[in-house]
Formats: C-alpha cells, sequence, structure tokens
C-alpha cells in the first residue's frame, strides 16, 4: 500500500514512517522540513502526493512542544498557518477522496487553547469526510 505521511519528519511521522517500511508498505514523505515545496499551507503542493497515496496519516502541524505553543499559540500567524494547514490538506482529502487518519491532541476539548480550538476543527473537517481521528497525548522529547 502507498501510504503519504504529512509531517513525515516530525516525532511521530517519522517513527511512523520507519514502522511502515518495516512493514512492507510505500512511504511518500511530505514535511516541509524536507523542503519548501512540501508546505502544506500552500494550495496544490500536496495534491498529486494524496492523489497518488492509497491511504493519508495527516500528522502536520505548525507546534513545537509546550514552550512553542505557550509562546505562539495566541500570535496571528500561528492561527494562519494551521488554519491554512487544515484547509489545503482536507481539500485535497476531499478532492481525491482519500482515506485517512487525523492526528489530533488530547487538548482538542480545552476552550482555553487556541491549538486545541484548532485540533477541533479538524476533528470536525474529519467526521465530515469519514475519516478516523486519533487523538494523542501532545508528545514531544523523548
Amino acid at each position: 500500500m502507498k501510504c503519504l505521511v504529512l509531517g513525515s519528519e516530525g516525532q511521530i511521522g517519522s517513527a511512523l514512517c520507519n514502522y511502515l517500511r518495516r512493514n512492507k508498505h510505500q512511504v511518500i514523505e511530505f514535511d516541509i522540513v524536507r523542503s519548501s515545496r512540501e508546505d502544506l499551507r500552500v494550495p496544490g503542493a500536496v495534491d498529486s502526493y494524496v492523489q497518488n497515496a492509497d491511504f493519508v496519516f495527516f500528522l502536520a502541524f505548525d507546534v513545537g512542544g509546550s514552550a512553542y505553543l505557550k509562546t505562539y499559540q495566541y500570535t496571528y500567524q500561528f492561527l494562519d498557518n494551521n488554519a491554512r494547514i487544515l484547509q489545503v490538506t482536507f481539500d485535497a482529502l476531499r478532492r481525491y477522496n482519500k482515506p485517512f487518519i487525523f492526528a489530533s491532541s488530547q487538548m482538542s476539548n480545552m476552550s482555553f487553547s487556541t491549538y486545541g480550538h484548532l485540533k477541533a476543527v479538524g476533528e470536525f473537517y474529519t467526521k465530515s469526510l469519514n475519516g478516523i481521528i486519533v487523538k494523542f497525548w501532545n508528545v514531544y522529547g523523548i
């Protein structure tokens, strides 16, 4: 199976890519860390990748741990980056009707957190497209 991993360079994404390869899946990596052309905020950037995949793991988000959230989650740029990531990615998933998993967070029900609100929006998109939601405890570090 051809598996597209959005956020392939992250803590979970890199481990998932290794796991999928060990289990004989073809892995398509996509992460802005790999190339500025792999920017989920840019309309159309992910389309051909989604179109060519059998399954998509949507792990990507503009986040970098608790200190990052504490500093940036209430800024315009943080909100804009993640809103664009959600919009562009879910548009491609809908357009190509691909099965997918959306990586959410236990923070999706925390009303004080813009990160949580954005993850909750992702969950609503996921439900509307019959995707699968997985909620992680926020993972960073070893």
